[in-house]
């Protein structure tokens, strides 16, 4: 009962959607929901395929396939955590850059719709606006849109003054220069908070790696703790609590250690 338990737990934290609540806000509600959605049946999958391995090979080799399953998935939601990441920040600099291209086309001469076009070719963030563009669309109703996106939000800073200057005929150049330089400033603040938290995210690691430290010690202090881990019933229920407990450890530091990119 306690193992089936524990590989609930393990399957809603390990395989469920991520938990990312800043990045949620801004995107549309029924995003949202359909992300959510497509998590619970991966969730659902796990839970029903441990059940089975308990149903048919016994509690033990459940306690197993728990701790495997934990194992396994940190570290695919650390990697998918990560390239998410990874992601976010191409998109942040293709926004910025977006922004100082376009300013660039509009001080050469350009009419707006299309310097948007021009852009677009290099910067695949402004593609849908392009086409807004060219086909007398709202240009700032499509770039609000597409800003929905993680690491997208500098799109709705360029649709505002796209907006602003098309309302009020004031010239646009010069208002997507300083959107660009504010972009470029917060990837830059960005890029220093990142430095500054790897070494919080070492601690994480260094955490993955003590109980491989713990086994080692036993055997430099005479003893062999692989056989009871292995070959006893208490042995397997303490190796299913620790990949427990460094699994959460390890998300944790990992989520404190992730900086919150609400806005670009």
């Amino acid at each position: 009962m306690t193992a089936a338990t524990i590989a609930g737990l393990a399957a809603v934290l390990l395989l469920g959607p991520a938990p990312a609540r800043s990045l949620e806000r801004l995107r549309p509600p029924r995003q949202v929901a359909a992300r959510r959605r497509r998590g619970w049946p991966v969730v659902l999958a796990a839970v029903a395929a441990l059940a089975l391995v308990g149903v048919w090979f016994g509690p033990r080799a459940l306690g197993w396939a728990v701790t495997f399953a934990v194992a396994g998935g940190t570290v695919v939601r650390l990697a998918l955590t990560h390239r998410a990441a990874a992601r976010e920040r191409r998109l942040a600099g293709e926004c910025a850059e977006a922004a100082g291209l376009l300013a660039s086309l509009l001080r050469a001469g350009q009419i707006p719709s299309e310097a948007l076009s021009t852009a677009a070719e290099d910067c695949a963030v402004l593609a849908t606006a392009a086409s807004a563009a060219r086909l007398g669309g709202d240009v700032p109703a499509e770039l609000a849109l597409a800003a929905s996106r993680p690491g997208c939000g500098g799109l709705a800073r360029i649709g505002a003054a796209w907006q602003v200057c098309q309302r009020s005929g004031a010239p646009i150049a010069p208002v997507l220069s300083l959107v660009a330089d504010a972009l470029r400033r917060e990837r830059q603040v960005g890029a220093m908070v990142d430095a500054e938290l790897a070494a919080a995210r070492m601690s994480g690691r260094i955490m993955a790696a003590l109980p491989f430290a713990a086994v080692g010690l036993g055997f430099a202090a005479g003893v062999n703790p692989v056989d009871f881990l292995l070959g006893q019933p208490l042995g397997g229920v303490l190796v299913l609590v620790g990949a427990v407990l460094t699994a959460v450890g390890v998300l944790w530091i990992d989520r404190l250690a992730r900086p919150q990119r609400g806005r670009s």
